[in-house]
């Protein structure tokens, strides 16, 4: 992880990565994440009625980039971009934070994702002010489908053991003041 990733990661979640703050688990009835964009959806695991597991990625969203090939010798070698990489140990990170060393969750898991995008400096004042209001959508890059694969991949083994237990998904793009991505994972029956 760059230096950047980490320094944002500390700001965000306090000097101590497993100090999380706000962004722990919460018993059911604690906060949305989402701030009005989340579904939300009741539920329980085998670990705890209720339970949420919640945290924040801070920072531009980044999609899940294509995999790279490359020949060496007479094979092909594959390996994931810089940038991806480097956003999934983020991602990561946080999730080791908020899951505070307890196993991963199983069962089947409803997924809320608020993703927070950065409104552009070249815009107006005006219209800056309407994207924060949610007047103004943001209709580009990263992908929602992308944005939403790298964050599962990267939480595969920490919060659950395969992002194939994720039966319900909940999820807004929209403009932040601060950009990054608040992930709220619950159990179901």
């Amino acid at each position: 992880m760059d230096r950047g990733a980490q320094e944002a990661m500390r700001d965000s979640m306090g000097a101590d990565a497993g100090q999380a703050g706000a962004d722990e688990v919460l018993r059911a009835g604690g906060e949305d994440a989402g701030r009005g964009c989340s579904a939300g959806a009741d539920g329980s695991s085998e670990r705890g009625v209720g339970e949420t597991i919640r945290f924040t990625v801070p920072g531009q969203p980044v999609g899940k980039g294509r995999p790279r090939a490359f020949r060496m010798g007479k094979g092909v070698r594959m390996f994931t971009p810089e940038k991806t990489a480097s956003y999934e140990n983020l991602i990561a990170t946080a999730a080791h934070g908020a899951m505070r060393g307890r196993p991963p969750v199983e069962g089947a898991v409803s997924v809320d994702l608020d993703i927070r995008l950065m409104v552009p400096m070249s815009w107006s004042a005006k219209r800056r002010g309407q994207a924060l209001e949610g007047l103004i959508h943001p209709t580009k890059k990263p992908d929602a489908d992308n944005a939403t694969k790298a964050i599962f991949d990267a939480m595969n083994g920490i919060v659950w053991g395969d992002d194939v237990q994720v039966v319900r998904l909940s999820l807004c793009k929209r403009y932040g003041a601060t950009p990054g991505v608040t992930v709220a994972v619950r159990g179901v029956e």
